[in-house]
Order: structure tokens, then sequence, then C-alpha cells
């Protein structure tokens, strides 16, 4: 069930266009972070579920990003976006990278494949994260300039 609620979450957040609330507020989620110059939201699902629920989504990834190796259990995703003039916009002129250590502190980071969105483009990869408890997720994003900023977020698996 906590798989399923995930998935819904994760589509909701990262494969459809992100919800505003009233006065232009950005809905409150763990998964997503205000910069001062946008917003980034990550989303992690099985690829079980993915692959079950999402097929054409599942082959659209493995095309951005290939096969996942035996060892990879989820997908994670990050977009980059802001809101200007009451419309969502997606950014995609950066570099992210993802570091996702595990409970046991396992670190895997990797550069994180562009790949398109019905609305813009969204960044990701294959990750193992088959232990349960606290993820450290850390986002690197790069600017043509070579800034880098660091976004942490905390995702539990259970």
């Amino acid at each position: 069930m906590r798989e399923r609620i995930a998935s819904v979450l994760f589509f909701l957040l990262v494969m459809l266009p992100f919800a505003l609330a009233q006065d232009d507020e950005i809905l409150k989620t763990p998964l997503t972070k205000k910069l001062p110059n946008m917003n980034v939201s990550v989303g992690v699902i099985s690829i079980e579920e993915v692959r079950k629920t999402f097929p054409r989504a599942y082959e659209l990834l493995v095309r951005s990003h290939g096969e996942p190796k035996p060892y990879d259990t989820h997908h994670l995703a990050v977009a980059l976006w802001k809101e200007e003039g009451g419309k969502v916009i997606y950014l995609s002129n950066y570099t992210v990278e993802a570091e996702v250590r595990s409970p046991l502190l396992r670190a895997e980071r990797k550069v994180l494949t562009k790949y398109p969105h019905q609305y813009g483009d969204n960044f990701g990869g294959w990750f193992q994260m088959s232990d349960k408890g606290l993820y450290s997720i850390n986002v690197y994003i790069k600017d043509s300039k070579g800034k880098v900023t660091r976004v942490n977020f905390d995702y539990f698996m259970q």
C-alpha cells in the first residue's frame, strides 16, 4: 500500500504539472524545496511499480537512461521549475547530479539524464534503494556559469 501511495505521489509531483495552492503558495510537501530562483522537486518510485503501472513511462525512461542495472531498485526524478505569469515553467539548461545515501551509509552519486516530460524536461536516473529507513538525497544543480547549488532531501523508505 505504501509503495502505491509513493507511486501516486511521484506521479502527481513529477509526471504531471505541479499544483499551486490558493494565493500562489506552493503546496507544501516534503519532496519540494523552494530556492530563490527556482523550485526543486524530487520523486522516487520503484522500478517494478513504474513497469507495472506506467509502462509507457518506463519505456521512455529506458530510452533516456538505459536499462536499469540488476541491483537498481528505484527511479529518482528531479524537476527544476518556477512559476511565472501564472504558469509553471520547467528549467532544463542545468546539469543535475544526485547522491543517494542509504540508511546503511552506502552512497551512490551520478549525473542525472535529462528526459522529456509533457510540459518540459526532468532529470532522472536509476538507483539502488533496497534498504528500509531514512535516505539522504543530495541534488547538485550546476548552472551555465559553473555555480553549483546543493539541495538536500530526506526520504523515508518503509
